[in-house]
């Protein structure tokens, strides 16, 4: 199971596409960027630079 930060960008939803075409398990985990979920612990953790590349 993938966990996909996901924010609603053509890039995040390139990676969603991506997924549904190889049928990959993946659970979708919505990041704000508008209310600074880039920020949130959980995301850090992945990205400590608050960027989105963290989804690879």
């Amino acid at each position: 199971m993938i966990d996909l930060y996901f924010a609603p960008t053509p890039n995040g939803h390139k990676i969603t596409l991506f997924l549904e075409e190889a049928e990959l398990d993946y659970r979708l985990i919505k990041v704000d960027l508008g209310k600074g979920g880039q920020f949130r612990p959980e995301f850090l953790r992945i990205s400590p630079k608050q960027q989105n590349s963290g989804n690879c």
